[in-house]
């Protein structure tokens, strides 16, 4: 028996007829004008994103930022986008959340009593600290004489968070700021501070607790009277107070972590 021949339904096309509007669907896409991350922080519509779209590339010396603080401040606050807006918005709120520090300072560390690990670093004598210490963990409590002294020095740290001058990458800011994070360690960091026995905490558990604090310095700050604060300045202190929160970890990860 002889094959039934198949008919050919394909329509035959013409290429050569066909408009450049037939064939737009066929080319591959061009990419969409990319939007600036940073809507809040552009002036006007006109005004050009802070994030270059197109850079150039830095030549950065690793040596430099394990050894030069400056050198690393410049790198951390070029990467993050750390900005002079972003030291006007948070000098803006420090004084609408000011009052709320003492209350996070205290549920802070009644967030680090909640576990064993955290607690029992309160048993080291901090620097700084000559008064009576308990030898137990259940004998201490958070109204114990070196708690007190420490939440002072926490709330101290919180209200220099949101007022200092960013500005000088070799300035006493994040001379401070690093100061902190050394003295975690079991490194004298503070002149003062010399001759007491070190205090040696984990960098998980400072870690975690900047993150519980930056949680809750960024709730307070959405939670303010739209009178007080504008959404739009809103969303740029919540983006500020992240960005200072993650150099400061990056400032304690680094006396740390060996890179």
């Amino acid at each position: 028996m002889s094959p039934v021949p198949v008919e050919n339904t394909t329509p035959q096309i013409d290429i050569g007829s066909l408009s450049l509007s037939d064939t737009d669907s066929q080319r591959t896409p061009h990419a969409d004008k990319p939007t600036c991350p940073f809507p809040h922080e552009l002036i006007s519509e006109s005004a050009s994103c802070p994030l270059n779209v197109n850079p150039s590339t830095q030549e950065i010396s690793p040596t430099l930022l394990r050894t030069s603080l400056p050198d690393r401040i410049n790198y951390l606050k070029d990467f993050i986008l750390f900005r002079h807006t972003d030291e006007e918005i948070l000098h803006k709120v420090a004084p609408l959340v000011n009052d709320l520090i003492p209350k996070v300072v205290d549920e802070l560390y009644a967030k680090l009593f909640e576990f064993d690990v955290t607690k029992v670093i309160f048993l080291q004598r901090n620097e700084g600290f000559d008064g009576p210490l308990p030898t137990k963990l259940e004998d201490l409590t958070l109204d114990s004489p070196q708690l007190i002294y420490r939440k002072i020095f926490m709330k101290s740290w919180a209200r220099r968070v949101l007022t200092s001058d960013y500005s000088d990458p070799a300035g006493k800011t994040w001379s401070y700021m690093d100061k902190v994070g050394i003295m975690h360690t079991g490194v004298k960091a503070f002149r003062h501070r010399e001759g007491v026995k070190p205090l040696v905490v984990p960098y998980r558990d400072c870690a975690l607790s900047l993150g519980w604090v930056q949680t809750v310095l960024q709730t307070a700050i959405l939670k303010l009277d739209e009178g007080e604060l504008s959404m739009e300045e809103k969303i740029g202190a919540v983006s500020a107070v992240s960005k200072v929160i993650w150099i400061q970890n990056d400032l304690f990860a680094r006396h740390y972590i060996e890179e």
